[in-house]
């Protein structure tokens, strides 16, 4: 209805649970990873309770996308207490048969399920949304499915997910043998008030914003009468979009938003959370640990006053890895920030200035341009660079870095560029040309950087020929800081001369629009903590390790990001028929070790590609030039006055003009009027045949990792 008009691709704010529009505020990203780390680490039964509406079922669905096919899962949504048998819930959830069994046949079926799946290398989960309809008997029965083991380990995970009433009845004192058992559990609470700006933003972007749509007031009251859940920040945000659309304002303010709240209030229905006693979560708010579900909650810090209006700078906390089993959190309810809730439900809502002031001023795109909110301007030791040299070739990236921005350079010992580095008096790392490998020089040189720098909060990772934009690094810094949830981060590239004929360069710098990537290219910002989270890059594989980490990374809930903001120049390669074939073969080898890796569901990385090498540069050719012979022979036994050589050229004519067909869509899509478009489409459509000699090397060299190299200095 409004997306066209607000240059959107699709509806931000749905209230239907979908994992590609999940926002990563703090209590998700801990909830997140303590599901990981219950489903990685078999910490037996995992429990997650949270408010209607504040994310655990989307939780559940990123889960869900993000599980191997090594594991069996079901997932029940709708048991009751009074509904049915609940081995037979568990056993239809697993696609088991389970009509006119008795109770034993059925636990004695799930027993060999279990087994069986055991035996095939599958691990088994079984998770329970809306966990607080179950009964005790229920509860109890699970407790013995979770029993079943061979020998130290245990056949079923059990993830149960619910309201807050599954917290208390998981308390009972007759609940205490299944309490004992559970490995972790987190309770989500509401969003901040900055966080809740960040959510608003972050599924605008999603959705497909280049401009600014809600004013920070707008937020803001929306934050208020919220009080932070996600699910009615959602019915307000979606609301007022169809008011604004509605009076044809560019721009939704908080008068629109108080419109929406009041309407709601006097003539529509509020789903309110089950507890009125939830608040707006204070930004300083702390969370505490206890032993038990059922332990109390120790001395909470007083409560901090905040103005309604204030601004704030969003919080940097990357998800992590949980550590030790038997971890609980909880974040207590903070008292009210502002002026009045929902559960207080004022007579009208309040009102606030125009904002037309704001139109004027509206920035494109959102996900670079700066919020209302007041974001700090990074410190000089926070962010550091790390300039890989792979090769012998001059290093453009070795002009000074801005001042204070520490810079660490990798190189081959003996190379020009380790020689250019030490005229540059630059911090240098040397390592040995031989079992060289991007991941391993990337970690050796963040290695270093971290000593030089302990504060290090951005990393810079440039290649050999990227000189990086002075501006880019506090412009990158702000954007990681207004965006918690982005831990990977690339800007534009443009060539420091014309580029000639060096078709690749160019069909490399137009790759991917502005917005979350799949994976960055290999010069990108990376937020130091999650960077180390996820373990740094992978030193044992020999091509695309940048993808390799940002993938790593999504799994663990953050986004890979690119802006519009510039970011790098690149000094143009050889344009020669040489270079460009050789770089067509490395490509074609980056692209099968990058489906070897991340080929499967669900991120599918490199198949497309691999699979194109694949089918242009050897199965089509290979098919025609088979068929030609097939066909010539053929005429030739017949003898019916057919000339056998003209019918197989035939055939490979044929074949040529699908090529020239492919050719010719491919500059269509560059711009068919251009010469240049048509040489670049041939490029791009013989460059297959490269390519394919390229998968073939990976998938037939008996060395696909790299071997271990020494660090010289």
């Amino acid at each position: 209805m409004y997306e066209e008009f607000y240059g959107l691709t699709e509806k931000p704010f749905s209230i239907q649970p979908d994992p590609s529009f999940l926002y990563w505020g703090r209590g998700h990203r801990l909830a997140y990873a303590m599901l990981e780390y219950g489903v990685v680490n078999q910490a037996g039964i995992s429990v997650v309770t949270g408010e209607v509406g504040c994310g655990k079922t989307t939780l559940i669905h990123r889960l869900l996308d993000q599980l191997s096919d090594t594991h069996t899962i079901a997932l029940l949504s709708n048991i009751q207490s009074g509904r049915g048998d609940l081995l037979s819930w568990v056993l239809m959830g697993f696609g088991e048969p389970y009509a006119g069994k008795t109770h034993v046949e059925m636990f004695a079926q799930l027993q060999s399920f279990f087994i069986r799946e055991y035996a095939k290398g599958k691990r088994v989960v079984l998770i329970i949304d809306e966990a607080q309809n179950l009964s005790a008997d229920m509860l109890e029965e699970l407790r013995m499915l979770s029993n079943i083991n061979a020998g130290k380990d245990q056949l079923l995970q059990l993830i149960l997910v619910g309201q807050p009433q599954l917290k208390d009845l998981l308390s009972r004192p007759d609940m205490l043998q299944l309490a004992q058992r559970i490995g972790s559990d987190f309770h989500l609470t509401p969003l901040t008030r900055e966080e809740v700006h960040a959510y608003i933003e972050t599924r605008l972007s999603i959705a497909g914003a280049t401009q600014t749509i809600f004013t920070p007031e707008a937020m803001d009251l929306i934050a208020e009468y919220s009080r932070g859940v996600p699910r009615v920040i959602n019915t307000i945000a979606d609301t007022a979009l169809v008011y604004a659309f509605s009076a044809h304002d560019q721009l939704v303010s908080a008068d629109t938003v108080g419109n929406v709240i009041r309407d709601k209030l006097d003539y529509g229905v509020f789903g309110l959370a089950s507890s009125p006693e939830l608040k707006l979560a204070e930004k300083d708010e702390r969370r505490h640990s206890s032993g038990f579900i059922g332990d109390g909650a120790k001395a909470r810090p007083a409560p901090v006053a905040v103005a309604a209006g204030q601004n704030f700078a969003a919080p940097v906390d990357a998800p992590r890895m949980v550590a030790s089993v038997g971890m609980r959190y909880e974040a207590e309810p903070a008292p009210p920030v502002g002026g009045p809730s929902l559960y207080e439900a004022p007579s009208r809502a309040p009102a606030s200035g125009a904002d037309d002031a704001l139109v004027a001023s509206r920035r494109a795109p959102a996900a670079v341009a700066p919020s209302g909110r007041d974001v700090a301007s990074p410190q000089p030791d926070e962010i550091g660079v790390v300039i890989i040299c792979a090769d012998d070739g001059p290093a453009a990236a070795l002009s000074p870095p801005p001042r204070g921005v520490a810079t660490v350079v990798v190189a081959i010992a003996g190379s020009p560029a380790a020689a250019s580095a030490r005229e540059a008096r630059l911090e240098l790392v040397e390592v040995d040309a031989s079992g060289f490998s991007g991941g391993r020089a990337r970690n050796a040189g963040y290695r270093r950087l971290k000593k030089i720098s302990p504060q290090l909060k951005f990393v810079q990772f440039a290649e050999h020929d990227a000189k990086i934009d002075p501006d880019w690094y506090e412009a990158a810094a702000r954007f990681m800081a207004r965006r918690p949830e982005v831990a990977a981060l690339e800007g534009l590239t443009s060539f420091e001369d014309k580029p000639g004929k060096d078709f690749y360069r160019r069909e490399q710098l137009s790759r991917g629009d502005d917005g979350e990537l799949q994976a960055t290219g290999p010069t990108a910002l990376f937020r130091a903590e999650a960077f180390e989270a996820a373990g740094g890059f992978r030193g044992d594989i020999l091509a695309d390790e940048t993808a390799d980490l940002c993938i790593r990374l999504r799994r663990r809930g953050v986004h890979a990001w690119k802006s519009d903001q510039p970011m790098a120049t690149i000094r143009s390669g050889d344009a020669s028929f040489a270079s460009w074939r050789a770089r067509a073969v490395k490509d074609g080898y980056a692209y099968a070790a990058g489906a070897a890796l991340h080929g499967g569901a669900p991120e599918r990385y490199c198949a497309a590609e691999q699979a194109r090498a694949v089918m242009w540069g050897a199965v089509f050719p290979v098919a025609v030039t088979l068929s030609a012979l097939a066909g010539g022979g053929a005429m030739l036994a017949m003898s019916n006055g057919v000339n056998p050589v003209i019918f197989g050229l035939s055939i490979l004519a044929a074949g040529a003009l699908i090529y020239a067909l492919k050719i010719a869509a491919g500059a269509a899509r560059r711009g068919l009027f251009s010469a240049s478009s048509w040489t670049a489409a041939a490029a791009a459509t013989l460059r297959h045949f490269y390519e394919y000699a390229g998968v073939s090397r990976y998938w037939f060299s008996a060395r696909k990792s790299a071997e271990p190299r020494k660090a010289l200095a």
